[in-house]
């Protein structure tokens, strides 16, 4: 079994879902195998930079949106700073 070494971008897998695409529909459209973008979107791969760049462009996600679906630990700990100052 797999150990996860990144968070899993539970967002980014509801993003997917939310345009109506499957791991298997969306992972050619990237140029990988759907065996990499589960193992990536599951934590156990890093995307690198050009990854994001395809899938930003494939799932329409806004610059201000990629923290969200690819950096959840960032997200969580501005979250945690804000509540810090209310």
């Amino acid at each position: 079994m797999k150990k996860s070494r990144y968070p899993v971008l539970v967002e980014l897998k509801g993003k997917i879902r939310e345009k109506g695409m499957t791991y298997r529909s969306l992972a050619p459209k990237l140029g990988m195998s759907y065996n990499t973008l589960s193992d990536k979107l599951n934590g156990h791969f890093a995307f690198d930079t050009d990854e994001i760049s395809r899938i930003v462009a494939e799932l329409n996600i806004k610059p201000n949106e990629i923290v969200r679906y690819f950096f959840p630990h960032m997200m969580e700990e501005l979250i945690r700073d804000l509540y810090k100052e209310i």
